[in-house]
């Protein structure tokens, strides 16, 4: 905790407001922000993703569903970014929002949970998890490399540790996965040389 309120204040304050009237509120300009960030994240590290996020953000014409849904050509974004298959699974996405529309998927989400997030195309078995704790949609872990490391240092599983530390620091589970996976990332939490 001392870390990320040393380092990283702003990570800590934006964690400690995600919650259910975050989803309760959420509109789908801020969904889609979360979606895209999310998709390009996952597997790069997250200093390379911050510096590029504001250009993805306006190639993707700043995550108006109506914009994106008539979007034809790809080169801007990859002139940012140059991932083709993130670019594709994040458009590709939106599209199906966007013909679904984002109340009824919105609400479908609220009904049927965490999974539906999986049926997007770029999320995951942990991703989803990733997007679904940004968005308030559950108050959740991610099972990523650095919550896996740092339980493994704990001789427990993610959901142990997450769990002990909630508890004991009486703070939610997602507040615990950015403080240990902001840790993790900072100091390479587990690789130890030699």
């Amino acid at each position: 905790m001392d870390h990320i309120r040393q380092e990283h204040p702003e990570v800590l304050e934006w964690a400690e407001n995600v919650n259910q009237d975050t989803f309760k509120w959420l509109k789908s300009k801020e969904f889609l922000d979360e979606y895209c960030w999310v998709i390009y994240a996952s597997g790069f590290r997250v200093a390379v993703i911050e510096a590029k996020f504001p250009l993805l953000r306006k190639a993707f014409k700043d995550f108006d569903l109506t914009a994106l849904a008539r979007m034809r050509s790809l080169k801007a974004v990859l002139d940012v970014f140059n991932n083709e298959r993130k670019a594709e699974c994040f458009l590709a996405g939106s599209k199906a929002i966007a013909d679904e529309g984002f109340a009824k998927f919105k609400r479908r989400l609220k009904d049927q949970g965490v999974c539906v997030l999986e049926t997007l195309p770029g999320i995951g078995p942990i991703t989803k998890f990733h997007l679904a704790k940004n968005i308030g949609l559950v108050d959740e872990a991610k099972p990523d490399i650095w919550l896996v490391r740092a339980a493994k240092e704990c001789s427990a599983s993610v959901d142990e540790l997450v769990t002990f530390l909630s508890k004991r620091n009486q703070m939610s589970r997602h507040v615990v996965d950015v403080t240990l996976w902001q840790y993790g990332a900072d100091k390479n939490l587990g690789l130890r040389s030699g």
